[in-house]
């Protein structure tokens, strides 16, 4: 047992050599039990219909490597005249494709990659330098200023009854489970806030008919096969954590929140 702990101390440490952030709150023994520790809470990506304020591109790296990752140096290549400054952090992202639900559009799903920190402006170019990176940095990757995000979730008990929908997950998997990121067609304007956790039920069409004009009993419905943990949300969407699952999620199954 001690050696168990020992390993575990040891792994932590080496994740934060390596700039990796922990998924989950395994390693803080402190965490209150009214509060969640996700330290990857600036690495999660969303859903928006809105358009997102870009200040610029990636135009190259210093050894025109085609993936870039962290503490290797970058230029940029400014957005309609964008006002730079020294030292100023930038989240680098992607728009990954265009999200669906029912045949109605709910706004693209973006991706964030890392984050950059300006150190010098040219009259030709400004460069920076990956402070953190999640994903592989490409020419052409879109960046936006930084905005600093708290880890820690307070826990909101209080949660609205909904019925949502997952429309898919951050990193574009096919089969999700603990500790993945998803995306609920609800947000902001339904009244759900980061804290708030809900249930996963998975829907499979062998096990009963699902109908639009009648209602049906829904066989699944006391018997959960996840948690989710929401941790950012917007407009009309939100991101969460999986928290707990019974088993791994197929996203081809119909799979409510609520």
């Amino acid at each position: 047992m001690k050696r168990f702990y020992f390993l575990l101390v040891q792994a932590c440490l080496m994740l934060g050599l390596m700039n990796i952030s922990l998924p989950a709150a395994w390693c803080d023994s402190n965490l209150s039990k009214d509060e969640y520790l996700y330290p990857s809470i600036e690495a999660v990506g969303f859903i928006r219909r809105d358009s997102v304020p870009i200040a610029g591109t990636i135009h190259s790296s210093e050894h025109n490597q085609v993936m870039i990752g962290w503490n290797q140096v970058v230029y940029i290549k400014p957005h309609q005249d964008h006002v730079f400054e020294i030292n100023q952090l930038y989240v680098v992202f992607q728009k990954v494709e265009e999200v669906f639900y029912d045949e109605l559009s709910l706004g693209f799903h973006y991706q964030i990659k890392g984050v950059i920190k300006v150190t010098a402006m040219k009259p030709r170019f400004i460069r920076a330098i990956i402070v953190k990176s999640y994903l592989p940095i490409r020419k052409d990757d879109l960046i936006k200023p930084h905005k600093k995000m708290n880890p820690y979730i307070p826990i909101v008990k209080d949660a609205p009854y909904i019925r949502a929908h997952v429309v898919g997950s951050d990193e574009t998997k096919r089969m999700i489970g603990e500790g993945d990121v998803l995306f609920i067609d609800k947000g902001d304007v339904h009244g759900i806030r980061p804290g708030n956790i809900f249930k996963i039920f998975e829907h499979q069409e062998r096990d009963f008919e699902m109908s639009r004009r009648s209602e049906f009993i829904d066989p699944s419905k006391d018997y959960p096969a996840g948690r989710l943990l929401i941790l950012t949300t917007d407009r009309e969407t939100a991101a969460g954590l999986i928290i707990w699952s019974k088993h791994e999620l197929l996203m081809a199954h119909q799979l409510d929140v609520h």
